[in-house]
């Protein structure tokens, strides 16, 4: 899942975006628990997200970015960065077969929640797709919780399109996902662009 998304912190502070690395297992963990404990109240169980633990997770993303090394023509993590510490991350994958149409896929994009809604989660969302680009994807798969309002309009607004709404299980828990869509890249280049011109105007 996927469901994150552009809070409020002053712009002031510099941001800056760099391929994770497995020193960054812990920070990106950190945030992932950070996210969904803040964003998936009344979507997932209180006594699930309660029960997250960051030295799970990192174990996760340990593995996950020792991997990466010998897939880094598939995979690829970022985080972003504000005075050193870790504040964001994204991750995408190319797909070893077309999925709904979909050539590759936003595997996950989460922010810490005083920084959602700053132009971030647009910025990691266009630096995994411009990866993924220049690896042959012209589409891309992004899949969120349905009941998450917050993400589901934040990708619309970037021009995804809805694919198709279905029941998943995750860890046991009965939930509704929504995965959404760009056929062409080109579209969410577009729109990312389009946004950042449209704040700097206000």
């Amino acid at each position: 899942m996927t469901d994150l998304v552009d809070g409020t912190v002053s712009s002031i502070k510099e941001i800056s975006l760099r391929r994770a690395t497995v020193e960054d297992a812990a920070a990106i963990a950190a945030v992932r628990v950070e996210s969904w404990q803040a964003t998936y109240r009344g979507m997932i169980p209180d006594t699930y997200l309660d029960d997250m633990r960051i030295e799970d997770s990192a174990l996760q993303w340990r593995q996950i970015l020792q991997a990466m090394t010998a897939a880094a023509d598939r995979i690829c993590v970022y985080v972003a960065e504000s005075e050193g510490q870790v504040i964001g991350f994204a991750s995408g994958m190319m797909l070893p077969e077309p999925k709904l149409g979909m050539q590759a896929e936003l595997t996950a994009i989460y922010l810490r929640p005083a920084w959602q809604r700053s132009g971030i989660g647009r910025r990691m969302l266009q630096k995994v797709a411009r990866t993924l680009e220049a690896q042959g994807a012209e589409s891309l798969l992004v899949w969120v919780i349905s009941g998450n309002a917050i993400a589901r309009n934040f990708y619309e607004e970037l021009g995804a399109v809805l694919l198709i709404e279905q029941a998943f299980s995750w860890d046991g828990i009965d939930l509704m996902e929504a995965g959404y869509g760009w056929r062409d890249l080109s579209v969410l280049m577009a729109s990312v662009n389009a946004m950042r011109i449209s704040a700097s105007l206000h």
